[in-house]
């Protein structure tokens, strides 16, 4: 009798393999969310620093500050709270050269900032921003920049700030 010659492989090294990538995935898929999640946050960070950059290009613009539309918007922005850019009904729908020069740098309308918000936040997440001796502090609230999606106990200390 001929000898068939076996190719190929067995049910049980396939079962043994299947196994063995079945660890992998368990052992490496929490790392990865933890990756993709810090990831979001730098994403998240970035877009703090577009906003910051808009500000602070159009507070030092001429035609900003020569707007008197605009100085209302000077005031709430050097205030302690600051001024909520993405929710502000009174900036969103004035036709303040201040409104126009950020949105023309950002390039999105500003009542959308949130929505480009990429990590874990809170559904009332806010970007504010302050002007304090000349420096435009820029928070994201409702974040976690840890990292660990961690939106119920919200403190300052959880917020993304860029300065």
């Amino acid at each position: 009798m001929e000898k068939k010659s076996s190719s190929g492989f067995s049910l049980v090294e396939l079962i043994i393999v299947i196994g063995i990538m079945a660890i992998l995935v368990a052992v490496m898929a929490p790392m990865l969310l933890k990756y993709i999640e810090k990831t979001n946050v730098s994403s998240d960070i970035q877009l703090a620093d577009s906003v910051r950059q808009a500000f602070l290009a159009a507070t030092t613009d001429a035609r900003v500050l020569s707007d008197s539309a605009s100085e209302p918007y000077f005031d709430k922005l050097e205030s302690d709270a600051g001024m909520n850019v993405d929710s502000d009904s009174s900036f969103l729908g004035s036709s303040c050269v201040m409104r126009e020069s950020v949105g023309d740098i950002l390039g999105v309308p500003l009542n959308t900032l949130t929505d480009n918000l990429r990590s874990k936040h809170a559904s009332d997440s806010h970007i504010n921003v302050k002007l304090v001796n000349g420096i435009v502090i820029v928070t994201i609230t409702g974040t976690d920049v840890t990292g660990k999606k961690d939106t119920s106990s919200s403190t300052p200390d959880n917020d993304i700030v860029v300065k």
